[in-house]
């Protein structure tokens, strides 16, 4: 499905219609009994098969992704749609695990988080987590592959350090354990302490030569990380924001544009049923359908969104390619848009001039010394981090 190839009004009507699911299908994968165990994986060797309606859904999902990289927005206007990304997310990652916040507070701390404001509030632990999971989107270039031990070591204590967990932030537990609801209802026993190291060095292994895309590789890795359940605490959090780090690093980078968690999250029931099924079978074909299914719903309706909002479509083809390719650049100079346009010097100025002033492109300097890049509303955040560790 080649999107950019089609009208951009039944390209949207289309994703539209596609952005919807029907969760009975799921309804027949569940554990026969509870709890489920943890079956050792050394080495890990899944071998999966996925069919064609597979791959036409992720070829969806990669063209959305590119799609996603031709859409330009407004600084401010793209500061804004990440803000409601991350505070949807966020949200729905933690409530689960037990964060009172409402989706509403978690957009107000995002908000403050973004425009760099420092609170001198006393910070409990809800409002750390908050912060540690806007940290870990804004610093996700810190987890570039390969990843090893010590990597998911310090996602775990960047994600939980001042947030109160039961255990210690970045320490692999060192005893037995059972993952119960508040309740009290025993739902899954997870790998025995003394093989969790050896079962992670398998995973992350696998992971540097995974012979699969980057949903399915992504979907196992997360699967295979919450079996093992390394920490006494904090391991869905943690296995979540590795699954969202491990898109980006595979070539989904606009995934970070998704409201995924809500997808993935909204059907809770479905969800646990699924993540146990699996453990259960060793049959991950459900739970990889389930989460590309989410997948592609997130970029749809993000693509839908964005396309809403895109600049682009007022401009001349000479600006669109300016303001697209300007992406890509770092700071750049009048001259160095001569090789990308064959229009003069004059004309070039005054196109980046108006991208200027629509709020696309930064300037700095004068004159000759004048330079251009792509507006990033975050540059001052990986700037300054100091502002959320004090």
């Amino acid at each position: 499905m080649n999107f950019r190839n089609r009208g951009a009004i039944a390209d949207l009507h289309e994703l539209s219609l596609r952005s919807e699911r029907n969760l009975s299908e799921y309804s027949k994968y569940k554990p026969t009994g509870y709890p489920v165990k943890h079956k050792q994986k050394v080495p890990f060797e899944p071998v999966i098969k996925l069919g064609t309606d597979y791959r036409t859904r992720i070829n969806g999902i990669i063209d959305m992704d590119h799609r996603l990289d031709e859409v330009i927005l407004t600084a401010g206007d793209y500061l804004d749609f990440v803000k409601d990304v991350c505070s949807s997310n966020i949200h729905w990652s933690t409530s689960i695990e037990g964060n009172p916040l409402t989706q509403e507070e978690v957009r107000r701390i995002s908000t403050s988080f973004f425009k760099g404001k420092k609170s001198s509030e006393r910070r409990d632990g809800p409002t750390q987590e908050i912060l540690n999971h806007l940290h870990s989107y804004i610093f996700a270039d810190d987890f570039k592959m390969p990843w090893i031990l010590n990597t998911i070591e310090r996602t775990h204590g960047a994600l939980t350090v001042g947030t109160g967990i039961t255990g210690v932030p970045g320490k692999i537990r060192d005893h037995g354990s059972v993952i119960a609801d508040k309740d009290g209802f025993e739902y899954m026993i997870p790998c025995p302490h003394n093989s969790i190291e050896e079962e992670l060095e398998s995973l992350l292994s696998w992971l540097e030569s995974s012979p699969y895309d980057p949903i399915v590789t992504a979907t196992l890795f997360f699967h295979e990380f919450e079996s093992v359940h390394p920490f006494t605490d904090g391991n869905g959090r943690t296995g979540r924001t590795l699954f969202q780090i491990l898109l980006q690093e595979l070539g989904l980078k606009n995934s970070k544009l998704c409201r995924l968690e809500e997808e993935i999250l909204g059907s809770l029931g479905t969800y646990y049923d699924l993540l146990g099924y699996t453990d259960q079978t060793q049959d991950y074909r459900p739970l990889i359908m389930y989460i590309s299914e989410s997948l592609h719903i997130a970029y749809a309706k993000a693509t839908i969104e964005f396309e809403s909002k895109n600049v682009l479509k007022d401009l001349d083809e000479t600006s669109k390619t300016i303001a697209i390719r300007s992406k890509r650049e770092s700071w750049f100079t009048i001259s160095d848009v001569v090789s990308w346009v064959s229009i003069g010097e004059k004309r070039i100025s005054q196109k980046l001039n108006e991208l200027v002033e629509m709020d696309v492109l930064e300037k700095t300097g004068k004159t000759k010394s004048t330079k251009f890049k792509f507006g990033d509303p975050f540059a001052y955040l990986k700037e300054d981090p100091e502002h959320i560790e004090e």
